[in-house]
């Protein structure tokens, strides 16, 4: 007799996930009540990567609040939320591409608790360290440059490691 395993994610990585689009999405919402939207579609595609498993969901998460960031900071949101808000996008969205990969290779059944709170840790601290760098150079380079070209380079960076991961 065999016992199928079932091949979804661990749910503490994605609860995560939703816990740090929230935030996110509470953070830009203060500046732009148009960015809430992109949050509120980031939570829901969480949701769904951590109850179905869909990967295409996690890069959705973090794909809508990659855009909310974007459109707080050009609607006048300060650099720091900005930079913060794109950082949150990529944790979110790497929390939820970990907890997949775990559901495949592991299934949901398998204590990996301790794994995600390393994954976990090493994310929000490199996002951390990625965030306050770009925004310390941003202030030492910014010589009153508009927010818009932080946008647009954020945008190009996105571009770039898109491009360098296919």
């Amino acid at each position: 007799m065999t016992v199928e395993i079932d091949r979804l994610p661990p749910v503490n990585s994605g609860m995560a996930a939703v816990v740090v689009a929230s935030l996110c999405t509470a953070l830009l919402g203060l500046y732009s009540l148009y960015a809430a939207p992109f949050g509120a579609l980031a939570m829901v595609a969480a949701a769904g990567t951590t109850f179905r498993g869909w990967r295409r969901a996690a890069t959705l998460t973090g794909v809508f609040l990659f855009l909310g960031a974007m459109v707080s900071g050009v609607l006048g949101a300060p650099t720091v939320v900005v930079v913060a808000g794109v950082g949150g996008s990529v944790v979110a969205w790497d929390l939820l591409d970990n907890a997949v990969s775990l559901g495949e290779q592991l299934g949901r059944e398998a204590d990996t608790s301790r794994a995600e709170l390393v994954h976990a840790a090493g994310s929000v601290s490199v996002g951390a360290v990625v965030s306050l760098c770009s925004y310390g150079l941003y202030q030492v380079a910014g010589g009153g440059r508009p927010l818009a070209a932080l946008v647009f380079l954020l945008l190009g960076a996105v571009a770039l490691t898109s491009v360098l991961r296919s």
